[in-house]
């Protein structure tokens, strides 16, 4: 159906396409709130751009609740981590104490089923290649976008806004200086992430080498992501094909590993932020819009989707109870959560690279990371501890 879409009113505008901002619009669109997502990238960018990430069980529960689990979701995830040391296995079990099992989509697949529900089975509305987009969020006057697309110029007036439009978008550079406050923390080291032909053929790897991390992740029946713990300064040219299976070989203490297709190279420099507050007005920030965590924790989709949760609770009760508190607090709200996950991820990341390379940190930082590992298949209330993070129950 044909729509007006020079100037428009919705309750909700949401900035971003991504997995919050998705998710956010199929909750809204679910409980009858207007809303609209301005995307400045297109359809066929957002479905096939890769991205990683295992929906965790707090988040399974939450699509379970919104009766969206099967449609969105697909079957569990593998039970074990192979924390492997030098070679040598170490198959650490996830097991949820209440059954509560964590699935297996990436973002590309989850992205991809939420606007086939979204646009397909929901009529939503998403505004793809949306340039220029400047919001508009003053104290006591009604909010409203301007941005342009090929057919020219729009306004959209709303109530609230969304910013689900990741670290470098235009909702946080909306806010004016010195309003939020920026919490950082760099590692000082980055990971080389290689998508391959060629799947998981056993446990996921998150191994500890004395030469490096390395970690074998799946995406799909037929592929997997390889991260390679390398220097911050390191680029593409510093990493040919052949010296990433070399690495492999050598992190992993294989000499069986055979070379494939290597898809893509990326960097990923391993940093922890985040900003507060994560609303202004009526602004609330969404994901890595307000936070970032480093791949190593596996928790940045979650992260997200937790905000989505809290949030989209916030809205309908706004805008079917007249009650407010949800969104004034929200911040306050999603904020313990945020760095409880931070806490998480720094834990890991230090333990899984301070366990390996002594020239990282020394050997004792090695020594006493490597004990922390062995806590895990030790210690009962540390592995319980460890798999209700890794659940996202904690």
């Amino acid at each position: 159906m044909e729509t007006d879409k020079k100037n428009m009113k919705t309750t909700v505008a949401i900035i971003g396409a991504g997995v919050s901002g998705l998710t956010l619009a199929t909750f809204l669109q679910k409980s009858g709130i207007p809303c609209i997502v301005l995307e400045r990238r297109d359809r066929a960018y957002i479905e096939m751009r890769q991205r990683a990430g295992v929906v965790d069980a707090r988040a399974v529960r939450m699509f379970e609740q919104w009766e969206l689990a099967d449609k969105l979701l697909a079957g569990p995830v593998a039970g074990t981590i192979n924390y492997c040391l030098n070679g040598s296995d170490r198959i650490f079990e996830l097991a949820g104490d209440d059954g509560s099992g964590s699935r297996f989509c990436t973002q590309q697949m989850l992205v991809g089923n939420l606007m086939r529900e979204l646009l397909d089975n929901m009529n939503g509305d998403v505004r793809w290649d949306a340039k220029d987009v400047a919001i508009h969020n003053e104290e006591g006057q009604q909010p409203h976008i301007n941005y342009i697309d090929e057919t020219g110029t729009h306004e959209i007036v709303c109530d609230y806004i969304a910013g689900c439009d990741a670290d470098l978008g235009v909702s946080r550079a909306s806010i004016p200086d010195g309003i939020l406050t920026k919490y950082t923390h760099e590692f000082g080291y980055a990971w080389l992430a290689a998508l391959v032909e060629a799947p998981v053929t056993g446990h996921s790897i998150m191994g500890v080498s004395n030469y490096g991390c390395v970690a074998q992740l799946p995406r799909g029946p037929l592929r997997s992501r390889y991260y390679l713990q390398c220097a911050l300064s390191d680029n593409a040219q510093d990493w040919p094909d052949e010296r990433v299976w070399d690495e492999i070989r050598l992190r992993l203490n294989d000499q069986t590993v055979q070379n494939a297709v290597i898809h893509d190279k990326f960097f990923v420099p391993l940093r922890s932020v985040v900003h507060a507050p994560m609303q202004y007005h009526n602004l609330f920030l969404v994901g890595d819009a307000a936070h970032l965590v480093p791949p190593t924790s596996a928790k940045g989709m979650n992260l997200a989707l937790y905000d989505v949760d809290i949030l989209s609770q916030a809205i309908v009760r706004a805008v079917r109870d007249h009650n407010i508190d949800g969104l004034t607090n929200y911040s306050d709200t999603v904020l313990p959560h945020i760095w409880n996950y931070q806490d998480f991820a720094v834990w890991m990341t230090d333990m899984m690279h301070d366990a390996g390379d002594p020239a990282q940190n020394g050997t004792f930082r090695q020594m006493t990371a490597r004990a922390r590992l062995d806590n895990l298949f030790s210690s009962p209330t540390a592995a319980k501890l460890h798999n209700e993070y890794q659940h996202g129950l904690n």
